[in-house]
């Protein structure tokens, strides 16, 4: 099992990030989507040997499909906030069109399960540092290091969950 962090805002819209974050772990799924390449073409199934041109902005998206697997977690930040812990319940999934209805802004997808919130986390958990912010550069990122908030927030959550339950 993997820790990832990600943000669920398409580029340019982050003033609308907790609305998009709210309806996609809502309808149960976590994605993200890539601007157009140099030549004006829609980056399409990154499991697809295609040779894609990905810009080296969104060069770190391309681990969701192929690194990502069934019950990593992954902590969804919101404007440098933790907002949610969920796990991985699919495999990387493409559609051509969006459906923004169904809550999927994003043509990359995965399904997911079980989130626990970090508002409801921080009521039963006074150890928590209000107002700390997680620097996030980059839509999502895989955490490596033990010794990173994220990496330690995601555990503490997953902890306090499974006390509760």
């Amino acid at each position: 099992m993997n820790y990832w962090r990600m943000q669920l805002h398409p580029g340019g819209d982050s003033p609308w990030a907790m609305e998009y974050a709210v309806h996609s772990i809502g309808a149960g799924f976590i994605g993200l989507d890539f601007a157009l390449t140099e030549d004006g073409n829609v980056v399409g199934d990154l499991l697809a040997d295609n040779n894609q041109k990905i810009s080296s902005v969104q060069e770190n998206f391309v681990p969701f499909a192929k690194e990502m697997v069934v019950n990593d977690k992954v902590l969804i930040i919101v404007h440098h906030h933790p907002f949610a812990v969920v796990t991985v319940d699919s495999e990387y999934n493409y559609i051509r069109r969006t459906e923004p209805k169904l809550g999927v802004w994003f043509r990359h997808f995965r399904r997911i399960k079980d989130p626990i919130y970090f508002s409801d986390f921080v009521v039963g958990n006074k150890k928590w540092v209000r107002n700390k912010e997680i620097q996030m550069t980059l839509t999502i990122q895989g955490l490596v290091n033990t010794d990173t908030l994220s990496h330690t927030l995601i555990q503490d959550m997953i902890a306090w969950h499974d006390q509760r339950s």
